[in-house]
């Protein structure tokens, strides 16, 4: 096996991009504007994992392996595919062996060797006893070690036995940085230039206002369509859509369904809807003096008419979601599952039972940030009202400051980063990893112990009966409200042919977007 001073000097030994020829022919290729309600505050991948993040980080970075949704949309299922690998085996349980590609050329000229991928995926980032942010946990804190077998061979080794480790590496987290460029930079300098392999890469970041992200022309995959592609934090959705009829921007999201109605009739803008892989949850702090009995957290749940709230803000194609589960899962999907049936009654009988009297319940959310969020809550403290549940709402400018300590009641937002029960909801989003365990919010056992089994159960029918007995658990302790899955309202130019994937990445390659 090659010493890591032998792949190290391969590496720098690469030849460095040639100058472009002066007077070359201009560049006639569009800019492409979208404007967003919001941008990530920081541009290091697994910092950014929010629905504004992942568009800017899907076209800085490329992962290992990737979910083919072109496929999937027609044909079902999942459909994975070599990317910045070209193979991916088991060698056994515990050992998973990727080759690379040997012509991906990162953002500072130099080609993607095993270091970049060891670089990534490094103790002090992913797997290690401290870690730079949880999210490098929650797909790869299973990760024993990460090696190089020669400049383009890397050997992943696992504490336990994994059943869906293609998919995590073709989900978030995997998301390849340039070694060098880390070395030089650390941490403050991903957050402001990362340097990946995508077909686009940073010029230039604006915290809360502007990323302008120029064409990566040696990209492996293709030249990119756009010269460049502005990301421009327009607030207000009326603004975005004001700006995109008056030719401000080519492409605005996060809109309302009532703001694209009657865009099918015009000539030169259209409206796009988008089912998304996601959910908004309200979740409750079960520290709090009158949430701390389970009996007032199903009452809660039961009082809420999900399917009349979803209908009254999504329209006629809402889709109820009984339990954090979407069909996707295949074989692991139960479509019989009830989940919390809107019934008043018993979450009257459940509140007498624990003793509730009325006590105020504070609820904190940051209006602008979750689409229809404050329209639903505003809805539910309806619902909650008419079985003697008495609420306050709280409103604040972002996330960070509704988590401050003071509230009973808070909204977040669960993607299902893969379609499998340990690609989101239960076994991920509310695991002792993420953040709702992580702040005290919720400290189960129970739920917990069947979380661990699930991650390593490979046999189908036993990891079958494992996420049976989560959404059991998760019905029992009640320590969230499922509120709906998510749809995505954008409007774009019809000259401008690209699709939306149903969650929030954004795909600006030459075999996802081109132009009229």
């Amino acid at each position: 096996m090659p010493t890591r001073r032998a792949i190290l000097g391969t590496a720098l030994a690469l030849p460095a991009l040639l100058p472009r020829v002066a007077g070359a022919q201009a560049d006639t290729r569009p800019v492409l504007r979208v404007a967003v309600q919001a941008l990530p505050p920081t541009l290091e991948p697994l910092e950014a994992i929010s629905n504004v993040g992942l568009r800017v980080s899907g076209n800085v970075f490329d992962t290992l392996w990737r979910r083919d949704f072109s496929a999937e949309a027609r044909e079902g299922g999942q459909r994975l595919t070599p990317f910045l690998a070209t193979s991916l085996e088991s060698r056994d349980p515990l050992t998973w062996v990727a080759t690379l590609r040997p012509d991906a050329r990162l953002h500072d000229g130099g080609l993607m060797t095993s270091a970049d991928v060891l670089s990534t995926f490094s103790a002090e980032r992913m797997w290690g006893p401290t870690v730079q942010t949880f999210e490098g946990r929650v797909n790869f804190g299973h990760l024993a070690g990460v090696e190089a077998d020669g400049p383009h061979r890397v050997v992943f080794r696992t504490r336990t036995p994994d059943a869906v480790m293609p998919q995590r590496l073709a989900a978030y987290g995997g998301w390849i940085h340039s070694a060098a460029a880390y070395a030089e930079g650390g941490l403050q300098g991903m957050r402001t230039r990362p340097i990946g392999t995508g077909p686009y890469r940073v010029a230039s970041f604006q915290r809360d206002q502007r990323v302008v992200l120029d064409a990566h022309d040696d990209y492996w995959g293709g030249r990119p369509p756009a010269r460049q592609v502005v990301f421009t934090v327009v607030p207000e959705a009326s603004s975005r859509l004001a700006g995109l009829r008056a030719g401000d921007y080519d492409l605005v999201t996060n809109l309302l369904p009532e703001q694209i109605e009657g865009l099918d009739r015009n000539p030169t803008i259209e409206g796009v809807d988008v089912a998304l892989d996601f959910a908004h949850i309200l979740y409750y702090d079960t520290r709090r003096p009158f949430l701390r009995d389970a009996r007032v957290r199903r009452a809660l749940n039961h009082a809420v008419d999900t399917e009349s709230l979803g209908r009254s803000l999504w329209g006629p194609a809402f889709r109820p979601m009984r339990a954090l589960q979407i069909p996707a899962f295949g074989d692991l999907y139960d479509a019989n599952r009830r989940g919390f049936a809107f019934d008043p009654d018993l979450s009257r009988r459940l509140l007498r039972e624990a003793g509730y009297r009325g006590e105020e319940l504070t609820i904190r959310i940051a209006p602008g940030y979750y689409l229809q969020m404050l329209q639903a809550v505003q809805v539910i403290q309806q619902m909650w009202l008419a079985v003697g549940i008495n609420t306050k709402l709280e409103t604040r400018e972002n996330l960070s400051l509704i988590t401050q300590p003071g509230a009973d009641i808070r909204p977040t937002s669960i993607a299902f980063r893969f379609p499998d029960p340990l690609g989101g909801g239960l076994a991920v989003h509310l695991s002792r990893e993420y953040s709702m365990q992580q702040a005290g919010f919720w400290q189960p056992v129970r739920f917990n112990e069947i979380v661990d089994a699930l991650r390593v159960a490979t046999d189908p029918a036993e990891r079958r009966r494992l996420f049976l007995a989560l959404m059991d658990e998760f019905e029992a302790e009640a320590p969230a409200l499922i509120l709906y899955p998510v749809r995505e309202y954008l409007a774009k130019r019809r000259s401008i042919r690209w699709s939306h994937p149903p969650l929030y990445f954004m795909d600006f390659r030459a075999s996802a977007l081109s132009f009229a």
